[in-house]
Formats: C-alpha cells, structure tokens, sequence
C-alpha cells in the first residue's frame, strides 16, 4: 500500500466533498480511527491462528483501527472481541449458494465463510471480506448471499481493493468539483499535487489497449508539469504504440502539443492543433483543443486570430465555460477590465459546465458558475501581466 498517495487522496476528498456526498462519506467522513497497537494486533492473531495479510496490518497499525474507505468505511478490530480460530476459506472462484429450502443449507452457508473477515458493509447485507486463510488468502471477496446472488473475487489484495476504490472516489469528486474550479486549457488542474494522487498503473499492463492509453497519458501530464520532457516523451510514444482505436490518438496528440508548448516550440504546438482539431469526434477532447488553440495564439499575441478562435470554441462547445472565460479575457487583454467583467456577469448565469447540453448545472448554480469563472480570470490576470486587474476578479470569485 502506497501510504503518501492514500493519505493525500483522502485529505482531497475531504477537502473537495465538504457535503459527503460520495457513496458512504457521511458514516466515516473521511477519517480514520486511532492506529492499532501492533502487540494487540499479533494477539489477536496469536487468538484466531493467523497472520493477516501484510497491507492490511499496514492499514490497521499506519493509518488507522478502521474508518475512511470503501462503501461505508473499513471496519476495525477490536482486541477484545470473542475471537474464534480461522478455518481455511475454501473457494478460489465465484460460489453461489444452494436453495435456502435445502436442508443442509444452514451447514453450508457456515462452512462457506471460513477463514473470511469482514472488513466493509455495502448495505442492505451486503459486505466485502478479506480471505485471512485458504488458497484465496489476501483476497478482498464480495458477498451478496444474502438476496441469494453469490459469493465472488473483488480484488487481489486489501491494498488494491482500497486504492481502487480511491481511485474511483478521486474521480468522481474532483470529477465534479476540480474541473469546474481552475484549469489550464487542457482541462488539466492548475492544483498540481491531485495528479500525484491517483496510483501507478499495475505493471502487467492493462486488458484493454485504451485504458493503457489513459493510464499512460495520467503519467505522462505530471512529467510535462514537472519539467520531464523525457519521460513525457517516452510515454507518449509507448500510448502511440500500444494500437488503441483511433479516437484515442486524439488524445495523444493534446498532450504532445502541450509537450511541444512546454518546450517554447508554440509554432509547432499550433499546427499540431490546428491538424487535429477536424479529426476529434469528441466533444470533450474538442474543447480541449480549442482551449489550447486559442492559448497558443495569445502566447503569439495574435489577439484578433485568438477573438475569432474562441468565438468558434463557443459555438462548437457551449457547454464549456472555458470559451467564456476567453471571451472576458480578451476583453482585459484589450485593456478594457470593465468590459471584461460585464462580458463575464453576462455569460455566468448560463450555469454551463463542460460536457453535453443534457448535463447543464441547475439553475441555482449560476453564482457559482460566476464564482469559478471570476476566479479562473483572477489568474489569468497575474498569467498574462495584468496583476493589478486581479483584485476586481477576486472581489466576485470570494463573494
């Protein structure tokens, strides 16, 4: 288990979903209990004649005896509880259990949850446990029996059930909350430390060739951002050559232009743009493009091409409020902040948010939408030389 990741990954979700709004937050609320005292631990298991699984003990004795983590939090141990010996889990494969009208079903059901210990309930009954003995020993299984469905793998290791679950919480809520706040126009957080937070991919790569091709290029954008144009490189050319489908190639091109960008090659970066702007089919990667487009043109203070570009970001995205975002920019840029501001109150009611138009933000997100946009304007101020306009941003973005 990767501590430093797990203990970041849940400062953010605690910082990001402040409603728990995530599946289970509002019981464990993104904490952990006090640690576990490694000789209660070993007594426990000197009681129950196993040794647990090493992530899980990490888990109990580094962050804590239970609490923030998958469905409704990792249960804890309690030392003092009735222990009773582990008899080895039989299965290494799916179980479904017999008819509940079968006359040994009592028997059978007992037998088959030897050796598990629970270690998180979903809810209406059902749980996931860590096999503590058996050939399946390590393994996180989830248990339906209770509506009759089965008993089946959930994940290798306690420490890949957690981070996959991490994962999974990092991106629904920064999903949600990040993407909407400050962007680079690549769509990428200006708040570098969240592209630490998510794991390594597994080494064995992954079954399909366009997940290896994500995988790679969440690798690939904190090497741009830290200067490791190498291995920014190298991952862009192991992507190319996994033979992903060719809507994926998309997405590699993005991040090399922004590699050439960061390189001072913006010419460059610009025609790469310009040549694969046509070819996306996805509205989310094309307004990814024409957010960069139109970044390259002000780095060569073309501000007419830059107009012209981001009005047809606008019309090709509307949903991004990035293009508004644009709009009010190169109003400053033209020196004319009041301008800027009334084109940025007159857009921000429209509440939009990237994506399509059946996903709008509700009516009542509208201030927040001239909050996040004001904010976004604020840093654009300091970016392009204009810091002494920033206080009138920040006034509306902290209202």
């Amino acid at each position: 288990m990767d501590l430093a990741i797990i203990r970041r990954g849940i400062d953010a979700l605690r910082e990001y979903d402040t409603n728990f709004e995530l599946f289970g937050a509002d019981e464990h609320r993104y904490q952990f209990m006090p640690p576990l005292d490694k000789a209660a631990l070993e007594a426990v298991e000197a009681r129950t004649g196993v040794r647990f699984p090493a992530d899980y003990r990490t888990f109990l004795t580094r962050l804590g005896n239970g609490g923030a983590g998958p469905y409704y939090g990792v249960h804890g141990l309690r030392p003092d509880g009735a222990w009773a010996r582990f008899h080895p889990f039989p299965f290494m494969e799916e179980w479904e259990p017999p008819d509940s009208d079968d006359e040994d079903y009592d028997d059978v059901m007992e037998a088959a949850f030897e050796g598990l210990l629970p270690v998180a309930e979903h809810g209406c009954g059902y749980r996931s446990h860590l096999v503590v003995n058996g050939p399946a020993a390590g393994q996180v299984w989830g248990d339906w029996t209770c509506v009759g469905e089965v008993l089946a793998p959930q994940a290798e290791s306690f420490g890949a059930w957690y981070h996959g679950w991490l994962e999974r919480s990092l991106r629904e809520v920064l999903g949600d909350r990040i993407k909407a706040t400050v962007h680079d126009e690549t769509g990428w957080s200006i708040d570098r430390r969240l592209l630490s937070l998510f794991p390594q991919p597994p080494a064995g790569g992954d079954e399909k060739p366009q997940v290896r091709v994500l995988r790679l290029l969440m690798r690939a954008y904190p090497a741009l951002y830290e200067h490791r144009h190498d291995d920014a490189r190298d991952l862009l050319a192991q992507a190319r050559a996994v033979g992903a489908p060719a809507d994926y190639e998309v997405r590699i091109a993005l991040a090399e232009a922004v590699l050439l960008r960061e390189e001072g090659r913006v010419a460059d970066a610009l025609t790469l743009v310009e040549h694969t702007i046509p070819r996306c089919g996805w509205p989310f990667d094309s307004a990814r493009l024409r957010r960069l487009r139109v970044e390259l043109l002000l780095m060569q203070s073309r501000l007419d091409d830059a107009r012209a570009a981001t009005e047809e970001h606008i019309a090709y995205c509307p949903d991004d409020d990035f293009g508004y975002v644009r709009r009010a920019l190169l109003r400053l840029l033209t020196g004319n902040p009041s301008a800027a501001e009334e084109v940025l109150r007159a857009d921000a009611p429209l509440g939009r948010g990237l994506g399509s138009k059946s996903y709008l933000y509700r009516a009542d997100r509208a201030p927040t939408a001239l909050r996040l946009r004001a904010r976004r304007i604020a840093w654009e101020c300091h970016r392009w030389g204009y810091p002494t306009d920033a206080p009138r941003f920040d006034a509306i973005a902290t209202s």
